[in-house]
């Protein structure tokens, strides 16, 4: 990004063009403007650990024509196409810093980020139904401002730089000249701009994330995010010496209630952050106030996997763009069943009868003949008789979170009739 220095002229330059009449003015205060205006941005450590700090609101100069031409020109390259967009959940890769000679470097970049977050729990369970998109975006200029130290400017597609607001490692960029080029894919469900940088660092907008792309460890920072932008969790980390003194907070992995009784199925559960799921003081920022459901996860430290909660909150937000259709999540379930279905006719499993599951999450995905129409329902126990907890959406997917028992499932054959293929996943 090319800057202009500033020129700066002191009060007795001043006299000395104006004359001394400027001298003679009567000193007055200065008139009291508005307050100046500030943003929130996170701020990540290379330890893992994370800051919110608020710095000056970041000026961005809206897409010129020439922008928007050179947007709309950008080659985009599937990395990863596994269906049509309506059925899958399109993640969209731009880059900022690379020139038209290093768009192989891009693509690499791109390959490691998406490669790094496909690893990661839940993602790992829905690579058949994600496209992967790169956006290629070419640079004047190889790198980003600010790097390998500040003053060090280029001229990049989008204004990418660290020292963002004076802190060395969140890496900002000029967001709609992003998200014009993020526009070109077929569609976008997430979107990560990868800066041509070996550097550590990265940034959390309303709408992307931003990482270092030659940076092995970078990649966590857009695991984190999108455990922001995808599943509207909250960070559980926090400020020493606050206190919450608001409502309830929407978010699903915080709450106002010691008891933790938001996430109360999944109290005493063994989580893959470690530990058990309860209520800990301290997140969203606060310290003191509102509670958290484990002592560590990747919404507090990056380096750490999503507890049991963020895990089902992204479970159910990939799911819900990819459908739950045959062929996507339907496949890689815990157990499997399969049968035949007459038109009119109904059918219990697994095989005919029950099983017994723990407090937490079901998950299951029926997959019906071409043309017919088949639901689902997931019953349950209560001690007197089988209750219907949890039905089938119109692409077959269901999941319930519910109380420890047993429980069953019913197929029916609304129309038509053939083979079907039932896989689930018990708490």
């Amino acid at each position: 990004m090319r800057r202009r220095r500033p020129v700066l002229l002191s009060l007795t330059a001043l006299a000395a063009v104006f004359g001394s009449g400027l001298a003679a003015l009567p000193a007055t205060p200065a008139a009291a403007g508005p307050p100046p205006r500030t943003e929130w941005r996170e701020v990540f450590s290379p330890d893992g650990s994370l800051t919110r700090v608020e710095i000056p609101r970041q000026a961005e100069q809206a897409p010129s024509a020439r922008d928007r031409e050179a947007a709309a020109a950008a080659e985009v390259v599937p990395i990863r196409q596994t269906g049509p967009s309506e059925s899958r959940f399109d993640m969209v890769i731009v880059g900022d810093g690379y020139t038209a000679a290093e768009s192989a470097t891009l693509r690499r970049h791109a390959e490691e980020k998406w490669a790094e977050i496909a690893a990661t729990a839940p993602w790992d369970r829905y690579r058949d139904g994600v496209n992967v998109w790169l956006v290629n975006v070419v640079s004047a200029e190889s790198g980003v401002d600010h790097d390998p130290q500040r003053g060090v400017y280029r001229d990049t597609a989008l204004d990418m730089h660290f020292f963002c607001g004076g802190i060395e490692r969140l890496l900002c960029l000029n967001e709609s000249k992003a998200q014009s080029y993020a526009a070109q894919a077929p569609d976008a469900d997430a979107v990560l701009a990868v800066g041509n940088t070996t550097k550590y660092g990265g940034a959390g907008y309303p709408s992307l994330a931003t990482v270092a792309g030659g940076n092995d460890r970078a990649g966590r920072i857009a695991i984190h995010e999108l455990g922001h932008s995808v599943g509207g969790l909250a960070d559980e980390y926090w400020t020493p010496g606050t206190t919450h003194s608001g409502g309830e907070p929407s978010e699903p992995n915080v709450t106002t209630d010691p008891n933790g009784a938001k996430w109360a199925a999944y109290h005493g559960r063994s989580t893959p952050d470690g530990g058990v799921i309860g209520a800990f003081e301290g997140g969203h920022q606060y310290e003191n106030g509102i509670y958290r459901p484990s002592q560590d996860s990747l919404m507090r430290n990056i380096d750490k996997p999503f507890n049991l909660i963020g895990l089902d909150v992204m479970d159910r937000a990939i799911s819900a763009e990819i459908g739950d259709g045959p062929g996507t999540a339907c496949t890689g379930h815990e157990s499997t069943r399969t049968g035949s279905l007459p038109a009119g006719g109904s059918a219990y499993q697994p095989d005919g009868g029950s099983f017994h599951a723990a407090a937490g999450t079901h998950r299951a995905c029926l997959d019906a003949p071409d043309g017919a129409r088949f639901t689902l329902a997931l019953l349950h126990w209560d001690g007197r008789a089988w209750r219907t907890v949890a039905t089938g959406d119109a692409d077959g997917g269901l999941r319930h979170t519910g109380a420890r028992g047993y429980y069953a499932y019913r197929l029916s054959a609304a129309s038509g009739s053939g083979a079907y293929t039932l896989g689930y996943d018990t708490p």
